[in-house]
């Protein structure tokens, strides 16, 4: 079966996802792992997005947390995808 892909607001979707349900910060590195399949390049240019967009911020070791806004557009998504998707 062939693999299907994602679009860009999937995969920034489940990276908002997997921060929004981690409560302490994570490394991007585990973020990268853990919530995408994406080539390290492509998984930085959509947390480069998120971070710009005010939903995550990212101290300076590399941990990312979700922001309030970012928790707002989180659950806006999850109630919209599913009648969308």
């Amino acid at each position: 079966m062939p693999k299907v892909r994602k679009s860009a607001v999937q995969i920034r979707f489940e990276i908002l996802e997997f921060l929004y349900y981690k409560r302490e910060p994570q490394l991007r590195t585990y973020i990268w792992r853990k919530a995408t399949s994406l080539s390290y390049d492509d998984f930085l240019k959509h947390l480069s997005y998120l971070k710009e967009k005010g939903l995550i911020e990212e101290d300076k070791d590399g941990s990312c947390r979700i922001t309030e806004k970012g928790r707002r557009i989180y659950d806006e998504l999850r109630d919209a995808l599913p009648s969308i998707l």
